[in-house]
């Protein structure tokens, strides 16, 4: 039987927590992640409810979108739901975690499941994310080059866009000397030692670093491989808040609203002004995302999908974007799928269940 630990590897495989945003609490909230997992509740909120129904089913470890602390506790008693959810959790030894801003920034996360049920081609990140991106510069000899570049590709190092494999290459002379103890991969113990060598380069996001250096070790002939890894300025245009993309066929602002009614839960759709224009490039961002109006209207589309936004922003649209919104948990129901999809990736025959107690705190006429 899997650990708490092995089934949420399977979501941060595709959306790890150095994603997230700094003022974000995504990650373990209560419980041991080194526990047997005997089933897994899946939900956008951690409530009470779906606490309750974690253990009215078995399932001991509730995954959620939504973050129950947010800010530190003070006390754990029952004057507030997060209070309690946290007793009720460890009274029943039901732990969880979650996956907020982690899976909203990750490149196959919320927003790109939204962007596949547009139908949207060639999508990048609304608002991409810096600090994201490492250029990887490592020493070998001539006849380890292609096994070791081959080795780092695998592992998630050298993509660019539509392209992976990329690398520069350069040659030169290294230079060391063997001590008491080593045993080179070339040279003598105590004598000065230069060869040719060349140094490979080649980019890596931040999400595969480990693994990418892992794989470094394990390809690398030396026993003390020589490397220098050097943080980026650049923007990874695959990863932050939101997803722009262009649909297939240009379509009227009627059926895109239509559109989105049929969504999953989704009760009504707000909208701001008609441009009375047909919409190609769509621009969206799961939960609030109306403050990333002005970089919708930046990128060039025609229209902006979110969760929920201010009044001003349907003002600010006016004349320049058609701006709708679906509602903040209509909006994120799809982290569920999300969850389900890539735990039973990898524990095919596991329980995983949506939860039913899961609902939206927000009520309409």
């Amino acid at each position: 039987m899997p650990l708490h630990r092995d089934i949420i590897a399977s979501i941060e495989r595709v959306a790890p927590l150095s994603l997230q945003e700094r003022w974000d609490n995504s990650g373990w909230q209560v419980g041991d992640p080194e526990k047997e997992c005997q089933g897994v509740l899946l939900a956008v909120e951690t409530t009470e409810s779906t606490v309750q129904e974690a253990i009215a089913c078995g399932a001991n470890l509730l995954i959620t979108h939504h973050p129950i602390l947010f800010h530190p506790l003070k006390r754990v008693s029952t004057h507030t739901y997060q209070e309690r959810v946290v007793a009720l959790a460890i009274k029943h030894d039901i732990a969880i975690y979650a996956a907020h801003t982690s899976v909203d920034n990750a490149s196959l996360g919320i927003n790109r499941l939204l962007a596949d049920r547009l139908g949207l081609q060639h999508t990048r990140s609304l608002v991409p994310l810096s600090g994201q991106l490492y250029k990887l510069v490592v020493m070998l000899p001539p006849e380890a080059l292609e096994g070791v570049e081959r080795a780092l590709s695998l592992s998630g190092a050298g993509r660019l866009g539509a392209y992976d494999h990329c690398s520069f290459r350069t040659s030169g002379i290294g230079s060391f000397r063997p001590l008491e103890g080593a045993n080179p991969y070339s040279g003598i113990v105590g004598e000065i030692h230069r060869s040719d060598e060349f140094a490979l380069q080649v980019l890596v996001p931040q999400e595969h670093l480990s693994a990418v250096l892992k794989a470094l070790y394990e390809a690398h002939p030396y026993e003390e491989p020589a490397f220098d890894i050097i943080p980026l300025a650049n923007k990874n245009p695959h990863v932050g808040t939101g997803i722009v993309g262009e649909l297939i066929e240009p379509i009227s602002e009627k059926d895109l609203l239509a559109c989105l009614k049929d969504f999953e839960k989704v009760e009504r759709v707000a909208y701001s002004q008609p441009l009375c224009k047909k919409i190609k490039r769509i621009a969206l961002c799961g939960g609030s995302g109306g403050s990333f109006l002005s970089n919708a209207i930046a990128s060039g589309a025609d229209a902006y999908i979110t969760g929920e936004a201010k009044y001003n922003d349907f003002l600010d649209a006016q004349g320049q974007i058609l701006l709708a919104t679906i509602g903040h948990f209509e909006s994120e129901s799809i982290f569920c799928s999300f969850c389900e999809e890539n735990i039973l990736a990898n524990f095919a025959n596991f329980v995983v269940r949506i939860a039913k107690s899961d609902f939206n705190p927000v009520n309409y006429l």
